[in-house]
């Protein structure tokens, strides 16, 4: 189990104080009105991204389970263990069926795993939450055993991103079947009703033969509403019980008033900026006069490093997230293997920065493309404008590129990306570095496997062979090598971290909420207050 320290563990639920004036809700007030930023599927194996993972946590139950800190806990599978090691045996909890009452058996495990790979045209697809996997037996009806290529510790993280479905219903399911409602037939707390999803949201039914405990509400309606104020308009008019994302610069004032209730903490999301380090040309890297670079500059890792010496990241964190974010210079946030407690955090030297373009042959800068989202994270835009203001100051001409996300990521497929430089997110359910490393650092092989998420065109052949040592490793000296790789692949600045996100979710003062580290928002956390 993920041991997670005190800092992290810690839930800010502003507004408890008034809250205990508020009288609960009353037992007719049945229907929980959630608005949420980004629109959403729930094929669960179609998209791998944040906002699809929580529409499908209230529907389906993943392999292993995770509660609100991360930890992986019993679910509809109670127990796991390296019976060998290459071999992970899972055992299913009896007597858990679906929401059309059949059966949940070991079959449902083994058709969901091989589901995945098989889902067509998927821009971000969950494969590589089965690497090492290369055989799924059905021992019996609740046993399941996952055989591995190699020994892979994090086999019981993968498994918390993997979701169940029912292979009798599922079975001939397309994409569009799943979204349409018609497959979407889970073990989780809630089924969908009213017709699947659409672009403005959801409506699920509590499920009366869940395994778990109930969740408070019978009814959920969860509305996609993009804009922040509106958002925030929404819950203080009653229109909404709960929003997530609330304006970061309404944040004090909120508290000070006292009308609604702010739940905080920090999340697993490193926010951090991927380089493309092909060398060559890219579309959007320009010399001083606009003309077409014949080499990528940011294959020179002196290039790279300038560009992280010219953001301030404290400054990010108190001007651009108003302190709701924590500054940091590790790609791994606090409490997950790779972390180092002792890594000070970088300061800004936008002069330092200037001097190291001129010694790579770049004394007048270069034109420069960062591109982001403007819909996906918490004040994704602002902070995109803020870093090329600071790039702009070490003497690039930098271009700002926001698009919707439905733009955006099919523009970061690792497969294809030309973008020289963007601003994304990333979690760690996993639950260490070799996440990391074995996604977005190794060399991206056809599979995907390795380097699924490398959208830097980085490849060194001999990261590629420590990488794969550590991945097998499930002794006691594993922390440290992953700490050592963390600081070397830092040292390289093909990707440049930001801060970790936080999760700042509002509700009605008859409402608690506990909000998650992998800052999905799901209902089963929303509770009447006492």
């Amino acid at each position: 189990m993920l041991k997670l320290p005190t800092t992290l563990r810690q839930i800010v639920l502003i507004g408890a104080l008034i809250g205990a004036l508020a009288t609960p809700l009353p037992a007719a007030a049945q229907t929980l009105t959630m608005a949420v930023q980004s629109t959403f599927g729930i094929d669960p194996h179609f998209f791998f991204n944040g906002p699809n993972m929580a529409a499908a946590r209230h529907i389906y139950d993943t392999v292993i389970s995770r509660d609100e800190n991360s930890r992986q806990v019993p679910g509809a599978v109670e127990s796991w263990r390296a019976v060998e090691p290459q071999i992970w045996e899972l055992k299913l909890r009896a007597g858990v069926t679906f929401h059309d009452g059949t059966p949940f058996t070991a079959d449902d495990i083994a058709f969901s795993i091989a589901r995945i790979p098989a889902v067509p045209g998927n821009i971000g697809p969950y494969t590589i939450n089965l690497r090492t996997i290369s055989r799924v037996e059905v021992v019996d009806p609740l046993t399941v055993r996952l055989h591995t290529s190699e020994p892979n510790p994090v086999i019981p993280g993968q498994m918390t991103n993997v979701f169940i479905v029912s292979a009798r219903a599922a079975a001939q399911a397309s994409t569009q079947d799943f979204n349409a409602g018609r497959a979407a037939i889970g073990t989780g707390p809630y089924r969908v009703v009213g017709g699947g999803v659409t672009p403005s949201g959801m409506q699920l039914e509590r499920f009366a033969g869940y395994h778990g405990t109930q969740p408070a509400w019978s009814q959920v309606n969860v509305r996609v509403v993009a804009n922040d104020a509106a958002r925030l308009a929404g819950l203080l008019a009653g229109d909404f019980d709960l929003i997530e994302d609330v304006p970061l610069g309404d944040v004090a004032r909120l508290r000070r008033e006292g009308r609604v209730n702010i739940a905080a903490r920090p999340t697993d999301r490193i926010m951090y900026l991927s380089l493309n380090v092909a060398r060559d040309p890219l579309p959007l890297v320009v010399d001083a006069a606009g003309q077409p670079l014949p080499v990528n500059p940011l294959s020179d890792v002196r290039v790279r490093q300038a560009l992280s010496l010219a953001i301030d990241r404290a400054a990010l964190v108190d001007r651009v997230m108003e302190g709701q974010a924590v500054a940091s210079g590790q790609l791994t946030p606090e409490g997950f293997g790779g972390y180092d407690p002792a890594a000070r955090l970088p300061a800004g030297d936008a002069a330092a920065a200037r001097r190291l373009l001129a010694e790579a042959g770049y004394p007048e800068g270069f034109g420069l493309t960062i591109a982001c989202s403007n819909d996906r994270y918490v004040n994704d835009a602002r902070i995109c404008q803020a870093v090329g203001q600071m790039l702009s100051r070490a003497g690039l001409r930098m271009t700002v590129d926001v698009t919707p996300s439905t733009v955006f990521f099919p523009r970061i497929r690792p497969a294809r990306v030309t973008l020289p430089v963007h601003f994304v997110g990333r979690s760690f359910s996993s639950g260490d570095a070799s996440y990391v490393l074995s996604t977005s650092f190794h060399t991206r092989e056809p599979t995907g496997l390795l380097g699924g998420a490398n959208r830097a065109g980085f490849s060194d052949p001999a990261l590629d062979a420590r990488i794969r040592e550590v991945m097998v490793r499930m002794d006691g000296g594993r922390e440290a090598a992953l700490r050592e790789m963390m600081h070397d692949v830092q040292a390289m600045h093909v990707q440049i971290p930001l801060y970790v996100q936080m999760t700042v979710i509002g509700t009605r003062r008859t409402i608690t909420y506990t909000p998650r580290m992998d800052e999905q928002v799901v209902a089963v956390h929303a509770r009447p207050a006492r």
